[in-house]
């Protein structure tokens, strides 16, 4: 069997999710806002945290790209390639705390971003970089593209307001990144993971295997 089937049968035994690669589908992700098209070997649509480790561990180890979806908002084809797409949009689209005092929130990469503001609306608290697509982007692409919008002179660009991020890297590892010192990250750098090699600016080596 070639790489992408034995990549969908491994993936469609391990997660809660679903695993897609009929023609309907495969066709509703070519596009996205842009005017490009392109057929994605196949759709992962996550049902926790851990399909989506599951998904990039097993894509690094069949050698297949990947490309996490949100809304498909993207204007110059970034939410459209020849790959595994991830779409986070139906299930991890939670907020999942919120600190009024502190002004911080933790929310799951599908969450569109009126619905955040509107959640934390009655704290008195907003969301401030808000593009126009805002009704339909989700968080993790407005993240991703460090969007702006019409109020970026007042608030300033998504990079401004993002505390930390915790990524699932390309395999299948985990990582928090945000505000780090020198004695900190010296101690990141260390050892052979995906993390540490990010850290001292080097490439990826995958050896990751399915179980």
């Amino acid at each position: 069997m070639n790489a992408l089937a034995d990549f969908v049968n491994t993936l469609r035994g391990r997660i809660r999710g679903e695993v897609r690669t009929d023609p309907m589908s495969r066709l509703l992700y070519s596009t996205d806002a842009s005017n490009y098209q392109m057929t994605p070997l196949a759709v992962v649509i996550p049902h926790s945290t851990a399909d989506v480790v599951d998904a990039m561990e097993a894509s690094a180890y069949y050698g297949l790209p990947v490309l996490p979806r949100g809304a498909g908002t993207s204007l110059a084809g970034q939410a459209v390639n020849a790959c595994v797409v991830i779409d986070t949009s139906k299930h991890l689209d939670a907020v999942l705390e919120v600190n009024a005092e502190e002004r911080w929130a933790r929310i799951q990469p599908g969450l569109i971003m009126d619905l955040f503001n509107r959640e934390v609306a009655p704290l008195g608290v907003t969301y401030g970089p808000d593009p126009a697509s805002g009704n339909r982007a989700t968080m993790g692409g407005i993240i991703a593209n460090n969007a702006t919008g019409s109020h970026s002179i007042v608030y300033g660009m998504t990079v401004d307001h993002v505390l930390e991020v915790t990524a699932v890297l390309s395999d299948g590892s985990t990582a928090t990144f945000g505000p780090t010192d020198e004695r900190t990250w010296a101690t990141k750098a260390k050892g052979n993971t995906l993390e540490a090699k990010i850290y001292r600016g080097g490439g990826a080596s995958l050896t990751s295997t399915p179980t």
